[in-house]
């Protein structure tokens, strides 16, 4: 079982036909879903950052510029209708994909939306993004959106943006051990390591290719061992992205199991209690 636990619906993933093809084509099983640019079919090349900084955290780089280009395109009020998208592509593809809810703080009620969504659409997780929208771990956004998702035994899967949340997130972490959450990007890797922090229920993605360096998976296997990573595309953010992980992955020095692990096995888990056919 292979399932890319990062993508967005636009892209690759924008029709249930490119769905298909696109997991066809690469092995894959199911691919966990969030709305992405709508109507989009475009794939972005991304430089290879990964290689030139292979000891760094390149993602915060990158941050800097996402929040000016959400901020400039006003993506970010599209996302409830694009959660309405992916529960239609979920249906439309034989549930090949397993629908995570993207909350904003420009969602009304955030509380009341997840739990009429959740009876109506039976959603696997609830994704955050920090550079998309305005919010700190402190907050009372973020405080009541992870209390929800750990009531309801979900995975809470978010993209950080400085090391500062990260440090947040550290200790939200260790007040919270059966939250389920999933860190977007290995972000803040060195941070969680140098807090000796290896609780249940906390798990890295490991897209993509070029944000990501080979240096620091392994660091990050050797931290916390295959259990606690998961694979992922960031579709449509780097082309080939998904066979370009999957190759990564499957050609590491790991044992068979621990790869199976990796590229899927690991959100069967995480998602064992939830309703997604796997």
């Amino acid at each position: 079982m292979i399932i890319d636990g990062h993508a967005h619906a636009c892209g690759g993933y924008l029709t249930p036909e490119n769905i298909t093809k696109t997991l066809d084509n690469s092995g894959t099983d199911k691919v966990i879903l969030v709305p992405g640019e709508p109507n989009s079919k475009s794939e972005y090349f991304l430089p290879d950052l990964a290689a030139l900084f292979p000891n760094l955290n390149v993602v915060k780089a990158t941050n800097f510029l996402t929040k000016i280009v959400i901020r400039l395109s006003g993506m970010l009020y599209h996302i409830p209708k694009g959660n309405e998208y992916v529960h239609e592509l979920r249906l439309k593809t034989n549930d090949r994909v397993i629908q995570f809810i993207w909350i904003t703080t420009r969602i009304q009620n955030p509380i009341g939306y997840l739990d009429n969504k959740l009876a109506d659409w039976h959603f696997s997780g609830v994704k955050l993004h920090q550079c998309w929208d305005d919010f700190s771990i402190d907050s009372k956004f973020f405080i009541e959106i992870a209390i929800w998702t750990e009531k309801n035994d979900l995975p809470l899967f978010i993209h950080l943006n400085t090391d500062t949340e990260v440090k947040k997130i550290i200790k939200y972490k260790r007040d919270h051990p059966n939250l389920k959450l999933i860190i977007a990007h290995l972000f803040g890797l060195e941070l969680f390591i140098n807090e000796n922090l290896r609780p249940k229920n906390l798990y890295f993605d490991t897209s993509s290719p070029q944000l990501v360096s080979k240096k620091r998976l392994l660091k990050a296997i050797r931290f916390f061992g295959t259990n606690n990573l998961i694979l992922g595309s960031d579709n449509p953010y780097g082309k080939n992205n998904l066979k370009k992980n999957i190759a990564r992955i499957s050609g590491l020095d790991i044992t068979d199991q621990d790869k199976k692990s990796i590229l899927g096995e690991n959100l069967l888990h995480i998602l064992s209690k939830i309703n997604t056919n796997a």
